[in-house]
């Protein structure tokens, strides 16, 4: 039995917009913690490389998701990591 599992809506457009970019294959959600933090509702945040592509936080209203982000060539994991770094630039 699968889990149901949702994003916030402001996650949700950002995560739209993710997938946009070109060598972005799949997005896997993680878990979800609650908890405070100092980012606003939508806010993504680079964690770590891995194997197959990125981690990455994502800030809701309600705490923070884990989300792995598939990057398919891994080539361009720099250029997906920058462009969220633009993107999200504090």
């Amino acid at each position: 039995m699968s889990r149901h599992q949702t994003l916030d809506k402001h996650v949700k457009l950002n995560m739209i917009w993710v997938k946009t970019l070109p060598a972005v294959s799949k997005i896997v959600i993680g878990i979800s913690e609650a908890c405070r933090h100092k980012y606003p509702p939508g806010h993504i945040r680079f964690k770590l490389d891995v194997e197959g592509g990125i981690k990455i936080n994502a800030y809701s209203g309600k705490g923070v998701t884990d989300l792995f982000i598939k990057i398919e060539p891994i080539t361009e994991r720099e250029n997906v990591k920058i462009a969220i770094q633009k993107r999200f630039e504090r």
